[in-house]
């Protein structure tokens, strides 16, 4: 059996970083991938944040339209808004506001570029860094000693490898995960199922059209929050939800996006064409459970680190397969890779930026869930926003009527808004801001302690 210092199952992003970082510490490295090629398995698209342009500079810089040719930075957001009869009510665009703090995040808000793109070109760090790939090989279990502990993994064909740590950056579905014990299965409330169509659109259209945005979301009422993508000559149209959520088939939601009027018409001005169904499981959480144990690490989504809010799943990947290599390395170092030296890892992990963002985590997915992800909080929420977004451009009476008319009609809504706001901001707010809120039992004892204390 041949035998390296680090095995890594994935040949991902996390993966690739692990690979990479764990090869410049000096370790024998070796990182498995099923496909032919890093990202080959994978044809979806991503958004990059800044944070990786902030946290990995001398990498990041590399990244380059020549090795990823479907990269489109974007610094507009757009936000529709429809209400139960699929009607788009209203609009909100957002571009980097002035409390941000660093370049590129004044200047755009993601990255966009597919997988197949971003995913060898990581790969190809890894490699040029010393880390031995290993192709068109799927890893279906570990090798266990006689105590029990891991020693190394088996691919589908009966051929063994062996390491003294063995890092799972194989996905939602983790072999890793479930043959090292660290998780049976997911819970329905903690993994999402998520269907997405990839469209071809003229990259000229998309310039012309679309101009600098980057992304935009589909509030609606009779489906999930949808995201749409663009890249560089393509875009893509998806949602998702928990798995215990659905009630019907997901492309039946996805399609009621796609058949909205203003988005059929969005398409023909694009000349986009459906060119594949796409879709994936993506752990949800509210917050990351059993990382690490003897001689096994879990990174990126085969460890459940998705950001809580909106899922996005690729820096915190990055960011947990640094921080495991970093902790294998010093740990074969020492002669000690028991889960007591790999304890290190969670807590390398929680002081992170990834860690930091899951200091709200239950608060953040539990809004989220209850918000642009419920439809029957949507059917209140769009019309009540569009009475205080859209009323004021109303000319139909003097507008002292109009503002009566319009705090009339958001009158009627705040049963169930405050009911919400109660339940579900305060409890937000009251965690990232560290504040007692949740003591407060009406809106009025609690919005002047948000105001800004008179000198």
């Amino acid at each position: 059996m041949k035998t390296w210092d680090i095995i890594i199952v994935g040949g991902g992003p996390g993966g690739s970083m692990a690979a990479k970082v764990a090869a410049e510490k000096g370790l024998k490295t070796v990182f498995f991938e099923r496909g032919r090629k890093s990202g080959e398995k994978n044809s979806s698209g991503c958004g990059l944040g800044p944070r990786l342009w902030r946290d990995f500079p001398e990498m990041m810089k590399r990244l380059t339209p020549e090795v990823a040719p479907s990269m489109r930075p974007g610094t507009m957001a757009r936000n529709y808004f429809i209400n139960k009869d699929d009607e788009v009510v209203g609009m909100v665009m957002a571009r980097p506001t002035e409390s941000v703090q660093y370049e590129p995040a004044k200047t755009w808000i993601t990255m966009n570029c597919y997988r197949s793109d971003f995913d060898p070109w990581m790969a190809s760090l890894a490699i040029e860094a010393g880390a031995e790939q290993i192709t068109s090989t799927l890893i279906v279990d570990l090798i266990k000693d006689d105590r029990g502990k891991v020693i190394g993994v088996q691919d589908e064909n009966g051929q063994k490898y062996g390491a003294s740590i063995v890092i799972g950056a194989d996905g939602a579905l983790s072999m890793v995960a479930q043959k090292s014990g660290l998780r049976h299965k997911w819970q329905l409330s903690q993994i999402t199922l998520v269907p997405q169509y990839d469209f071809y659109v003229p990259r000229e259209n998309i310039d012309k059209i679309m101009g600098d945005e980057t992304l935009a979301v589909w509030w609606g009422s009779t489906f999930p929050a949808a995201y749409q993508v663009f890249f560089a000559e393509g875009m893509h149209l998806g949602l998702g939800n928990w798995l215990n959520w659905w009630d019907k088939n997901p492309l039946y939601y996805l399609n009621r996006v796609v058949n909205l009027p203003y988005f059929q018409r969005l398409m023909k001005l694009l000349e986009a064409k459906p060119r594949e169904l796409q879709s994936h499981l993506l752990p949800w959480m509210a917050y990351p459970e059993n990382t690490y144990t003897d001689n096994v690490m879990l990174i990126g989504d085969a460890g459940g680190f998705p950001c809580p809010l909106e899922a996005e799943g690729i820096y915190p990947a990055i960011v947990t397969g640094k921080i495991a290599a970093e902790v294998a390395a010093q740990a074969i170092s020492d002669g000690d890779t028991s889960k007591g030296a790999l304890k290190a890892y969670e807590e390398g992990w929680k002081k992170s930026s990834v860690g930091i963002e899951f200091e709200a985590g239950p608060e953040l997915q539990h809004i989220w869930s209850r918000l642009p992800f419920e439809p029957k909080t949507m059917e209140w929420f769009v019309p009540m926003m569009m009475e205080l977004l859209g009323g004021i451009y109303d000319w139909s009476e003097p507008h002292a009527v109009r503002v009566r008319n319009i705090l009339e009609a958001v009158r009627g809504y705040l049963p169930k808004a405050i009911p919400f706001i109660m339940q579900e901001v305060i409890p937000l707010l009251s965690k990232v801001l560290k504040e007692d809120f949740e003591n407060f039992t009406k809106l009025s004892e609690f919005i002047p302690k948000l105001l800004p204390k008179k000198k």
